[in-house]
Formats: C-alpha cells, sequence, structure tokens
C-alpha cells in the first residue's frame, strides 16, 4: 500500500499521446474550414469593393460633368477631350484614355476608371419648339456592357445670338 501511495504523490495527470494527436487533428480540420470560409469571404469583398468602386466613380463622373456643364460658359471637343471654360477664365478639362477618364482642373486631378467608346455634342430642341437645349452624349462601358450619359443645358437666346455671324 506504501507503493501505490508513493506512485500517487509522484504522478502528473496529462494526456496521452493518442488523445494529443485527436486533438491536433480536430484543430488543424477547424483551421482548414476557417481558412477556406476567410478565403471566400475575402473574395466576396474584393468582388464587392470592385464593383462599390465603379458606382462610385460613375457617380462622380456625372456629379462632375453636370456641375461643370451648368456653371461654366462654354463647352468644346476635340478627339477625345472636353474642355469647359468658366465665367471667370477658369477651365476644366475631360481627358478621355482607353482605360479611364482624367478629369484636370487648376486645383487637383481626378481619375474615373470608366472606358469612353464615343463623345457626342447636338443641339436638340423642346417638345413644344420653343427651347433649345445642347445635348452632351458619352457612350461608355460600364461592366462590360455599352451604356449612354445623356446631359442637356439650355442655350439661352442671347447665345445664339452671339453665335450668328454679322453681315
Amino acid at each position: 500500500m506504501s507503493k501505490a501511495i508513493l506512485n500517487r504523490n509522484n504522478s502528473v495527470p496529462a494526456f496521452s499521446i493518442v488523445e494529443t494527436l485527436v486533438g491536433m487533428a480536430i484543430t488543424a480540420i477547424i483551421m482548414g474550414i476557417l481558412f477556406a470560409i476567410f478565403s471566400i469571404i475575402t473574395e466576396r469583398m474584393i468582388d464587392f469593393r470592385n464593383q462599390n468602386q465603379l458606382v462610385n466613380d460613375l457617380n462622380r463622373l456625372t456629379y462632375s460633368l453636370n456641375k461643370d456643364i451648368f456653371e461654366k460658359e462654354k463647352m468644346d471637343r476635340t478627339d477625345n477631350e472636353l474642355s469647359f471654360k468658366g465665367y471667370a477664365g477658369e477651365q476644366v478639362h475631360y481627358n478621355f484614355q482607353e482605360d479611364y477618364t482624367i478629369r484636370t482642373n487648376e486645383t487637383f486631378i481626378d481619375t474615373f476608371k470608366i472606358q469612353l467608346k464615343q463623345i457626342v455634342i447636338d443641339t436638340v430642341k423642346s417638345k413644344s419648339k420653343q427651347l433649345l437645349f445642347l445635348k452632351l452624349k458619352l457612350n461608355v462601358t460600364i461592366n462590360e456592357k455599352e451604356s449612354s450619359l445623356s446631359f442637356y443645358k439650355r442655350v439661352y437666346a442671347n447665345e445664339l445670338l452671339q453665335k450668328t455671324p454679322k453681315p
């Protein structure tokens, strides 16, 4: 009986090697599942960010164009550039590259990741034929789909009179 008491005093409670291996295997399986779930969630978040960035770029571009059309006096178009000249002489340039659009102002440069296919500037009349509008139409590619953005600026009589040549 004294030997049994001696062994209890010297023994330390512990796991066996089999129990340790089973615990490590369960931990490895759980870590593998968590890694797979984390990878899937990360991919979805990257896709969401890219789509959100495209929507943000499109919203910023339409806001900037609307603001420039209505606040500026003159609009000119060259090959892949659209220029606005303000009443006080300030200028804004939109340079349309193959994969993106750059808006250059006197204070900053803004980049939009939007592909432009075509720029069309035309004049249109209202249904009542009493009002005249300057129409800016941009054909763009969004999510590999072609779409068009149309902007209108009313042309007033004094602007029409300035453009008529004097005899």
